[in-house]
């Protein structure tokens, strides 16, 4: 017989027991089930080739094995890795995810969280735009459970997992001033754009320490120009203002080194003999370098991962009330030669780059 065509009334009459009975056994529910009677059921169930409707039965048990991911643009490095995480994280719990992207569009966003509450996700993991706090926070009240991932609530009301961005920003720093460097820039885009903000206030604040918090050093990236563009004229901007001193980059992500680099190498500069170069780097691209460059190393994949550990406990209590947990993800600061003041040979890299690579808009 096709599996199809058997239900679970087929398989009460050949058991000839009730179907309330047959519920029992696929639901697991023995307790007050004779050996003989789950043994029977079994026979009939191998029989006949019988297989249960799962969504049907999950849903009547309110238990879809379904996380719902946002991401607030999936074609930033760091998403692409989330995902991932939370997608073997889940694997082993036996959970499935269902991802949507808002497009860094709040009114999307919380379009698409309600969608999913509506699909009956047991559990939320959010990579937000920052702009629906009240809006999360009423979901939480309301007994929805979510881990925010990346950045959370300002008072730390929801479960979050995310970078230990201030350390590692300010290790940064120091170890280049402390390299020889007298003004370090920091680069990025919109303020606007997820933790962008955060890492421009820990910047300024660790910075002003070094030049005083009345010099300017930060630079934020046009999104409405193409970013080759936009880091060339804002790197002329730097190098003109402070000039006189020896210069770093700070970049803030993956895609704004890589445009800088291009930037670089298209005023016919040098790293580090003209100008240092360090920053976050989503992507891993930068050890591939003999040479390298100075960067922050962050773990998305680990912050998946650990995003869904969390949730799957909140999940298994089943609890409405619990503290909180606010989970940092340490970062990795490796030094290299693009921040040192010393002659080698990284020019040559920078170079064999931009003439193999096409600009990174």
């Amino acid at each position: 017989m096709e599996n199809k065509k058997i239900t679970i009334k087929m398989v009460s009459e050949k058991a000839k027991i009730s179907k309330t009975t047959v519920s029992r056994y696929l639901n697991g529910k023995y307790e007050f089930m004779s050996e003989e009677t789950r043994k029977r059921i079994e026979e009939v169930i191998e029989e006949l080739d019988y297989r249960p409707n799962a969504l049907a039965q999950s849903l009547k048990n309110n238990k879809t094995g379904l996380i719902g991911l946002v991401v607030s643009d999936v074609t930033n490095p760091f998403s692409a890795t989330l995902i991932k995480g939370v997608n073997d994280a889940c694997f082993e719990k036996s959970f499935q995810i269902i991802i949507v992207h808002t497009d860094n569009d709040p009114v999307k966003e919380r379009e698409h969280i309600q969608s999913l509450i509506d699909r009956q996700v047991e559990g939320l993991i959010l990579n937000t735009t920052g702009e629906n706090d009240d809006f999360i926070s009423l979901l939480c009240q309301r007994g929805v459970k979510i881990v925010m991932v990346d950045d959370g609530l300002k008072n730390h009301s929801v479960d979050t997992v995310t970078i230990d961005y201030e350390k590692a920003t300010a290790d940064m720093i120091k170890k280049v001033y402390a390299e020889g460097f007298e003004r370090v820039g920091f680069f990025s885009q919109p303020l606007s754009h997820g933790l962008s903000q955060k890492k421009h206030d820990y910047f300024v604040e660790v910075n002003g320490n070094f030049v005083g918090h009345n010099i300017k050093l930060a630079y934020q990236i046009d999104d409405n120009n193409p970013m080759y563009d936009e880091c060339y004229d804002l790197l002329q901007q730097f190098l003109h203002t402070h000039k006189g001193n020896k210069l770093a980059i700070f970049s803030e992500n993956s895609a704004v080194m890589l445009n800088l680099m291009h930037a670089i190498y298209r005023l016919g500069l040098t790293i580090p003999s003209d100008i240092g170069l360090c920053g976050y780097d989503e992507l891993g691209w930068t050890q591939g370098s003999a040479e390298g460059i100075s960067i922050i190393s962050t773990s998305a994949y680990h912050v998946g991962s650990e995003a869904f550990k969390l949730l799957f406990k909140r999940i298994a209590k089943a609890k409405d009330q619990y503290k909180p947990k606010y989970i940092k993800v340490p970062a990795e600061v490796s030094m290299k030669h693009s921040t040192q003041i010393t002659d080698n040979n990284f020019d040559k890299m920078v170079i064999k780059l931009n003439q193999e690579n096409k600009p990174f808009m």
